[in-house]
């Protein structure tokens, strides 16, 4: 049976309040424990085993000092990418430094029940690569607790921070590499499920337009599901394409083993970009073409800012209640970009 502060003050004589003001900290400012009475507290506590419940605390509080991180597709750690490895580390890098406890929650806003952001299990939460219907934009909007995206361009919900990656000036630096090495036939590659994800949107339409800007041909989009035979196109002299900008690395990753197997050369036949220039674009066969994208100080930022918000709105501090990160992202030139097939 759980020993309860009752139990303790009934041990050493005292009240429940003097009991509660010298193990938890908390209770009456008029209570007034002297340095004897504290001692035989914490005697009792120790015989009788006492042991703080901090779910309880933590409800007279107000507070539960969790953060949930919620993902559209979690999915799992990859060993083909390191990009879930890095949004963890810059979160955990913000939040255990004070004593704050991460909540993984993949399926959190596919529940359908808007009452699971703001029922009072979490303090804040980080929303990474959202996938908005116009309910849910109205929950995140709407929400009694402070809310961070990150992969959301700004303005993406009226009020709720964002921190993202530039995707506008990338796929710029993309179209330009591409143009020098004679590309005019371009395509978009995504998965189905990026392909309704805020960002997947953003990105694709940001290089429809750097695209455009140069005048060159409006590129296809192409939703790369479990069948990849379409890359076996580009082993052919009428290939609709001669380069293909995917998504992320990982997605680059599994297209480029894909052209192995289906005999088409990367960048003789096709060259491939990817998004991210994670680790993985080194052990690649060829090492891959990738934005550099800074995953890893993206969460941290997003998620001190979370933290920020959760402090003001506890009135322990102040803090910018809205704003919009954009991330310049570099081009890595590695091996899978190649002169245009003629």
């Amino acid at each position: 049976m759980r020993v309860t502060l009752r139990d303790v003050a009934e041990r050493a004589g005292v009240s429940a309040m003097a009991v509660s003001v010298v193990l938890n900290g908390s209770g009456s400012r008029k209570v007034t424990v002297t340095a004897e009475k504290a001692e035989r507290i914490r005697q009792a506590a120790r015989e009788l085993r006492y042991q703080r419940n901090n779910f309880a605390r933590a409800f007279r509080q107000g507070r539960t000092g969790q953060v949930a991180v919620v993902f559209q597709n979690f999915g799992r750690f990859n060993l083909h990418s390191s990009y879930r490895a890095d949004v963890m580390n810059g979160v955990m890098d913000a939040l255990f430094p004070h004593d704050y406890t991460l909540s993984l929650c993949p399926k959190l806003m596919r529940s359908g029940d808007a009452d699971f952001i703001s029922d009072g299990r979490f303090d804040g939460l980080l929303w990474c690569r959202p996938d908005l219907s116009e309910a849910s934009a109205s929950t995140l909007q709407h929400a009694s607790i402070p809310i961070v995206m990150m992969h959301a361009p700004p303005g993406t919900v009226l009020g709720v921070p964002t921190f993202c990656a530039d995707n506008d000036g990338a796929m710029r630096r993309v179209v330009s590499h591409l143009i020098g090495l004679g590309h005019e036939r371009l395509a978009f590659v995504i998965d189905p499920v990026s392909e309704h994800s805020v960002e997947g949107q953003a990105r694709a339409e940001a290089l429809r337009s750097a695209v455009r800007r140069a005048g060159l041909p409006e590129p296809d989009l192409i939703v790369l599901d479990t069948d990849h035979r379409i890359l076996g196109e580009y082993a052919k002299p009428d290939a609709p394409h001669t380069a293909l900008v995917c998504f992320s690395d990982e997605l680059a990753g599994f297209v480029l083993r894909s052209c192995e197997r289906l005999g088409t050369k990367v960048p003789e036949h096709i060259s491939v970009v990817g998004f991210d220039s994670s680790p993985l674009c080194e052990t690649t066969v060829p090492r891959l073409t990738s934005i550099n994208q800074p995953v890893e100080r993206m969460a941290f930022d997003a998620t001190t800012h979370l933290l920020a918000l959760v402090r003001a709105a506890e009135g322990e501090e102040q803090a910018n209640a809205v704003t919009s990160t954009l991330y310049d992202c570099q081009l890595d030139v590695r091996d899978s970009t190649g002169p245009a097939r003629q």
